[in-house]
């Protein structure tokens, strides 16, 4: 009799236990959902970009439309090349992170996503769309580099997996974005219409 009622003791922890597993489960998968779903930067129409301003804590980099053409401002204004802003303005737009990271604003030094103010360490890279009046549109800080989690088994150091980035002037979690801003300069020659001598 003892051991019909502990078999079923047995069996009910057993069943208790694979239930809260799913719905701890559950509960991850709707977070990840969630997550996807989420905004990382505010919508907005394509056609209403006329700036662009990248900048870190040694320089900053604006580019102007007029017209149908994107101009490079600076001592000698040139030429940009059209390709290469339509790519990272598409990119923010659609931007969603491989990875996102619990973090809070007293945090940021520490991935290097400080917005850059000249004089703070652990500053990132601001991109910043505008529209014509000047008003921010979105806006992210492109931090240091992520490494995949490391293979115990690999004597290899664990190879880089993209770039933390957060909202600019937000408390947001922290993402890791797998491609597309690993490139991304203050240098005009970075962003100079191809064949086009300054």
């Amino acid at each position: 009799m003892r051991l019909k009622i502990f078999l079923l003791f047995l069996s009910a922890s057993l069943v208790g236990t694979g239930l809260w597993l799913k719905y701890q489960e559950r509960q991850e998968i709707l977070a990840a959902v969630e997550a996807h779903k989420r905004r990382w930067v505010p919508d907005f129409e394509l056609g209403a970009v006329s700036e662009i301003l990248i900048k870190t804590n040694q320089a900053s980099l604006l580019i102007t439309k007029d017209g149908e053409t994107w101009n490079i401002q600076g001592e000698t204004p040139r030429k940009a090349d059209v390709p290469s802003i339509g790519r990272l303005v598409q990119r923010l737009k659609s931007l969603k992170p491989t990875e996102e990271i619990e973090a809070v604003p007293s945090q940021y030094a520490g991935f290097e996503l400080l917005e850059p103010d000249g004089i703070s360490e652990g500053t990132g890279t601001l991109i910043e769309i505008r529209d014509r009046d000047s008003k921010r549109l979105a806006a992210i800080i492109i931090g240091k580099q992520s490494f995949a989690r490391p293979d115990p088994k690999s004597p290899f150091p664990p190879a880089p997996n993209g770039r933390f980035f957060v909202p600019a002037s937000s408390s947001a979690s922290v993402g890791v974005v797998s491609e597309g801003f690993d490139s991304i300069k203050t240098e005009p020659d970075a962003w100079a219409e191809r064949g086009v001598l300054p």
